[in-house]
């Protein structure tokens, strides 16, 4: 009996079928030229074919990675997503590396406006593999609710799909790239200029059967009367005798009885239909984006502008079909903050000169050290090549203030190798590392106060106090339990490794209950003082909400990030201080990672110390591996 989930597929997949709604797109008819003009048959056109293959070619050998973005932080991707980065940059499928993949999908997208790829995934529902398909055997479908669904055509042969011909696919299944449109499908580059490639079409059968079977002579001689044949013998040996030849150039010619030379040129009309064949492939070349010089057409370029040329032709012809790729392509990852990237730099791989230039300013300017430049060469790092250097002209980072006339010093952050800078994050608070979150605890707390001020306007009982105590537990779960997995992922991902939010569900059910009944504690106390006002009370609450939050965010984002170390394998932890007073001396001390502290606790903020040992600890934690 087929699953349930089966059965829900042939339901949907039978109800697109008799919903299919397709927009007509611009197919290759017979053009006012008097010539058929086809997405493929346009390829005989020098200009397509050059424009076409040099934009395909040109991205397919950039390189591609796909990056994780973490605030101003680029990480790799968590392990899980190992086989879906190496089939985007290495192998697509069983017979395609990248490089080819990329380039079929941007032919595509270049003769046929629009790009189809369908993602094999396993019964977990993870790709496998990602399969270019013919734009020919898709058809567009759209459901009654808007959705778009694609039939899948292909015969098995020339094009195999994991799937049976006739295959209804979702949105899910296919990643649809369009070059432009306002439709479901995007319009074909070629069925949008079919007029021009048709001219340059017929222009090029015109001029090859212009030299076949042209016989117009270079040079004429007329005389006024007409001569014997012995006469015409005579006058033709003496042309030949008296001026063909390299050494017989320049003679003086002798004519008799009004005998006149004259050379012969093409008609204006033959002239102007090539002028008008170079024009048209100036034009298609402009549809892509490609500057005439790269189709070969140099007249208007020089040694002063060819450089700009070469930036119009990535700015214009590459990057929008990058953009493309790249935003539809995300649609693949469950993360958001992941991005496939394909970087243009790559294009300097032939100038030498232009990227020992780049190396050198990036190097002297502070924002490159020796082993950032031999990593993007794929050079092993050397000793010491960590070190950023600083313009001696300018004031070192960090060493002094910007000192502005009536206005306080401005300290300016000392730019430090990458690991330098991940470690400062673990040195930071977690409320001062990841704001949005000591917000959203705010906002919990306030809303609950908020809800209590409606409802009490005296200290409650033993029973009630225990329901609001569970009421804000239950509330402070979600934001704690995403706090605890922020700051645990980060921690995972510096060791390129996923962290388990599973593991830490009694911690956080135990920590939010412990929480609310802190936070309970102190507003009931409040309540019950003589003479108390509830609204002065609850006035009071939730101006120091603020600093509740910070508190909790901290103690959770802490306990996070030594929960994401011992996930990941770390060895020992080190005590980083911060700004509370009661810790400074802790400073560096070093323990195993499931040992306490000398103050008792596991990690900064930890409560089993007692709280008046947490309170207010904005310490921080690095580890060992």
């Amino acid at each position: 009996m087929a699953s349930f989930t089966q059965r829900v597929a042939t339901a949907w997949r039978a109800l697109v079928e008799r919903a299919s709604g397709r927009m007509p797109s611009l197919r290759g008819t017979r053009t006012a030229a008097g010539v058929n003009v086809t997405p493929e048959q346009s390829l005989q056109v020098m200009a397509v074919l050059t424009s076409v293959r040099l934009v395909a070619e040109a991205i397919a050998t950039l390189p591609v990675s796909v990056v994780v973005r973490r605030g101003r932080d680029r990480v790799a991707p968590s392990p899980r997503y190992r086989t879906l980065v190496k089939l985007l940059t290495v192998q697509a499928n069983a017979v395609q590396d990248a490089a080819e993949f990329w380039r079929v999908v941007v032919t595509w997208l270049l003769i046929r406006g629009n790009a189809y790829v369908f993602v094999q995934r396993n019964g977990a529902g993870e790709v496998t593999a990602l399969w270019p398909v013919p734009p020919t055997d898709v058809t567009v479908l759209r459901t009654p609710t808007g959705q778009l669904a694609y039939r899948l055509n292909h015969d098995g042969k020339e094009t195999w799909l994991p799937v049976e011909k006739g295959y209804v696919a979702t949105d899910q299944e296919i990643l649809h790239y369009r070059w432009f449109g306002t439709g479901p499908e995007a319009l074909s580059p070629i069925g949008v200029a079919r007029q021009q490639v048709g001219i340059s079409v017929a222009a090029t059968s015109y001029i090859g059967g212009f030299f076949e079977r042209d016989a117009t002579p270079e040079t004429v001689l007329t005389t006024a009367a007409n001569l014997s044949d012995k006469q015409w013998e005579r006058l033709v040996a003496q042309m030949e005798d008296r001026h063909q030849g390299f050494e017989n150039s320049h003679q003086i010619a002798v004519f008799e009885g009004g005998a006149k030379l004259e050379r012969v040129s093409l008609s204006p009309a033959d002239a102007q239909f090539l002028a008008i064949y170079k024009l048209t492939e100036g034009k298609i070349a402009s549809m892509y984006g490609v500057p005439p010089h790269k189709i070969g057409d140099l007249e208007r370029a020089t040694f002063s502008n060819i450089e700009h040329l070469s930036i119009e032709f990535v700015q214009d012809a590459l990057l929008p079909p990058i953009t493309r790729l790249e935003k539809v392509t995300q649609r693949l990852f469950d993360d958001e903050e992941m991005r496939l990237k394909f970087d243009p730099k790559g294009r300097m791989r032939g100038d030498t000169a232009a990227q020992t230039a780049a190396y050198a300013a990036g190097r002297q300017w502070g924002f490159y050290s020796a082993n950032d430049i031999r990593a993007m060469e794929d050079e092993p790092p050397i000793e010491n090549g960590d070190i950023y250097l600083e313009p001696v002209n300018m004031i070192p980072a960090g060493t002094a203030p910007v000192q502005r006339d009536g206005l306080p010093p401005v300290a300016i952050a000392q730019l430090q190798p990458t690991q330098y800078r991940a470690l400062e994050q673990t040195r930071r608070a977690a409320a001062d590392d990841a704001p949005a979150w000591a917000t959203r605890v705010e906002t919990t707390l306030a809303e609950f106060v908020r809800d209590q001020r409606d409802q009490l306007d005296a200290s409650p009982s033993d029973e009630e106090r225990a329901t609001w105590d569970d009421l804000l537990a239950e509330h402070l779960v979600p934001v704690l339990s995403g706090v605890v997995t922020e700051f645990g992922t980060r921690q995972a991902e510096t060791r390129g490794d996923v962290f388990v939010a599973a593991q830490t569900v009694n911690w956080v059910t135990a920590v939010a209950a412990s929480e609310a009944r802190a936070f309970n504690t102190s507003t009931f106390r409040a309540l019950g003082a003589d003479e108390a006002s509830a609204v002065r009370v609850f006035d009071d609450v939730l101006a120091g909400i603020p600093g509740w939050a910070a508190r909790i965010t901290n103690r959770s984002g802490a306990f996070g990030r030594h929960e994401g170390a011992v996930q990941t394998g770390a060895t020992a932890k080190r005590w980083r201080y911060g700004d509370d007073d009661q810790h400074e001396s802790m400073h560096g001390e070093t323990v195993a990672i499931d040992e306490p502290f000398s103050n008792g606790t596991m990690w900064p903020g930890d409560l089993r110390a007692g709280a008046a040992n947490a309170a207010g600890c904005t310490c921080g934690e690095t580890f060992d591996y």
